[in-house]
């Protein structure tokens, strides 16, 4: 009986036993990081755990941790210390997941111990630097797409990240560029290249024009000071606007072109919480270039006539009576710009009427620049109107203002059916160029058919999603959630508290569309912008016609912003009824397969 109990006692003291001696090597050995923290319940404890282990961190690596003193007293004037120690609160918030934990005793009375490698600091260093290099060749491939706003964005961040880890006076691009000292001048010569002027003042809206080396911007995001607050706006292929306080005499407008990009962060979590710690650095040439530049202008209720005309590579304007469909347009821009919507009613049909009016919902809209508009001839006897752009302004907090293209088509019958937001010229070239062996009508089905997706986002058209999603479809909806207390995964690795982390689900189509309900009751507007697109046709399998697109999103509505990449599957064998098959989202590419794509959801 002796041994029994003697058995049983070794059994359960040995764990004790050498969880009590691992400790003593981990703190004693000067292999680990560590901390320890007892609380009334074990998510207090563990918080407290990581708290201490993060100090220790801080506290090691500060004597030997660069940092540029004249960014850092832009930070509310902290010291090296004090900065130091927020860099490494970055990585125990985001990616400090490989650390080990220990659990002793219950509540209300528990410990939790935490630990790790000291060799493993080097390696979540280096995963920071890997994604810098990456935003650094992102930002490039931008660039030379014209794409400034995009450039100016990952420049800064990839800025940012260096700034934050031990050695930022060592890193270095593929190009040999030191990218602490190489990544600002470089933002500085965009911005200075960045040419804002005045198209017109039409009452309390002043109208811009965006270039970069003489051309339009694509994209590019900017804020204003209205007379009265700070307020953002998106300009898109060169065209935004400000929407001034009533009577507003001031003898300057001030703009400041974005490049922080702070709230697209949110669907970051590392990234948020470095741009939160290094501190913004001032730019001078984002602000004080073009106030020198945006001299009050001389009001004037006429248009200019120097406006840019639409042109789309793979069609032509020849439609014969184009009087017929300039004289509809023309009443329908007078409804616009009189507030006098139901005047332009006898030239829609029910289903157009019906959007015409979700159109002048959407914000307060208003036509900018002088429309020029041209005709082309397009699928099933349709004529498109392009050519026309409009400014739409909400108010959730801060003032937001996005321009868009607005394409009207008309019916065979000379009746708009049919409203939508274009995709912007990049993404239209790409789609209308592609080099691939498409047919002409398929390139244009498919522009069209994005475009109407994008749209029905924006105009909360839920029906029609309805409509092009087939009952089978795979959905897969990814969207960044904050997870507040610590979860252990399956590989015994530990979600920390306070880490946005992508979640991914597949959602049957009325499940996603109940959600989708849900989204538009609670958001004041939702913006979608297509800013990149690689496309893949397949081969007809029974006689069906599937065409694949990549597009790289951007997302922006009242209550969340993020940025992602959106894949859609769509069968458009029925020329008149394509449909989605297939409807992917993602933050980033999966460390295992990257992007989603064609070959994971159809056997050929």
């Amino acid at each position: 009986m002796n041994r029994i109990i003697t058995f049983f006692i070794s059994v359960f003291l040995i764990p004790l036993f050498c969880y009590a001696q691992n400790w003593d090597y981990i703190k004693s050995s000067g292999e680990f990081f560590y901390g320890e923290s007892t609380a009334s319940n074990e998510e207090e404890a563990d918080n407290g755990a990581l708290a201490s282990l993060a100090s220790m961190i801080s506290v090691s690596v500060s004597s030997d941790f660069s940092s540029d003193y004249n960014h850092v007293s832009n930070n509310n004037g902290m010291s090296h210390e004090e900065y130091v120690h927020n860099c490494i609160q970055t990585y125990s918030t985001s990616t400090l997941t490989n650390c080990e934990k220990m659990t002793i005793g219950t509540e209300p009375n528990i410990t939790v111990r935490r630990w790790m490698k000291r060799s493993e600091l080097a390696i979540i260093y280096e995963s920071r630097i890997t994604k810098a290099k990456d935003m650094v060749e992102m930002a490039n491939e931008a660039l030379s797409y014209n794409k400034v706003g995009i450039a100016l964005q990952y420049y800064y961040w990839a800025y940012s990240l260096v700034r934050s880890v031990q050695y930022p006076n060592e890193v270095k691009d593929d190009e040999g560029h030191l990218l602490i000292n190489w990544i600002v001048p470089q933002m500085r010569n965009i911005l200075s290249d960045i040419k804002v002027s005045i198209e017109q003042v039409d009452g309390d809206n002043v109208d811009l024009v965006f270039t970069y080396k003489g051309e339009s911007v694509s994209e590019i995001e900017y804020s204003y000071n209205d007379g009265r607050e700070m307020c953002t706006g998106k300009a898109k292929d060169g065209r935004g606007t400000m929407q001034m306080i009533p009577n507003f005499d001031g003898e300057y407008y001030h703009l400041d072109i974005e490049y922080e990009y702070k709230s697209l962060a949110r669907g970051d979590a590392e990234m948020e919480s470095v741009l939160n710690v290094v501190g913004k650095v001032i730019l001078p040439e984002a602000s004080d270039k073009l106030k020198s530049q945006l001299l009050k202008a001389v009001k004037t209720s006429s248009r200019p006539r120097n406006s840019v005309k639409t042109s789309l590579p793979s069609q032509t304007p020849t439609v014969s009576n184009q009087a017929t469909y300039e004289n509809t347009m023309s009443k329908v821009l007078n409804a616009i710009n009189l507030h006098r919507h139901t005047d332009a009613y006898s030239c829609f049909t029910l289903e157009g009427r019906e959007m015409f009016d979700q159109l002048v919902g959407y914000g307060k809209g208003r036509i900018i620049g002088t429309p020029n508009i041209s005709y082309y001839k397009s699928l099933n006897s349709n004529v498109v109107a392009r050519g026309l752009q409009m400014s739409f302004s909400f108010r959730n907090g801060t003032k937001t203002t996005f321009v868009e293209d607005v394409v009207f088509t008309f019916n065979k019958n000379g009746k708009i059916n049919n409203i939508a937001f274009g995709l912007g010229k990049k993404t239209e070239n790409d789609i209308l160029t592609e080099k691939m062996m498409w047919k002409e009508d398929t390139r244009e089905q498919l522009m069209e058919f994005l475009e109407n997706y994008k749209t029905a986002y924006c105009l909360k058209r839920l029906d029609y999603i309805r409509d092009i999603f087939s009952d089978d479809a795979i959905i897969i909806v990814g969207n960044v959630a904050r997870v507040f207390t610590s979860n252990k995964s399956e590989n015994g690795k530990m979600t920390l508290k306070g880490k946005n982390i992508i979640t991914t689900n597949r959602y049957s189509k009325d499940r996603y569309l109940q959600n989708l309900a849900r989204c538009f009751r609670n958001n004041e507007f939702i913006n979608i912008r297509f800013t990149k697109s690689d496309i893949q046709k397949l081969e007809k399998q029974t006689d069906q016609e599937i065409v694949c697109v990549q597009l790289a999103q951007d997302y922006n509505s009242s209550s969340y912003a993020d940025q992602g990449y959106l894949f859609l599957m769509i069968d458009m064998t029925d020329k008149d009824n394509p449909f989605i098959k297939v409807r992917t989202w993602q933050a980033e590419p999966d460390p295992k397969f990257g992007y989603y794509n064609a070959g994971d959801f159809y056997d050929e």
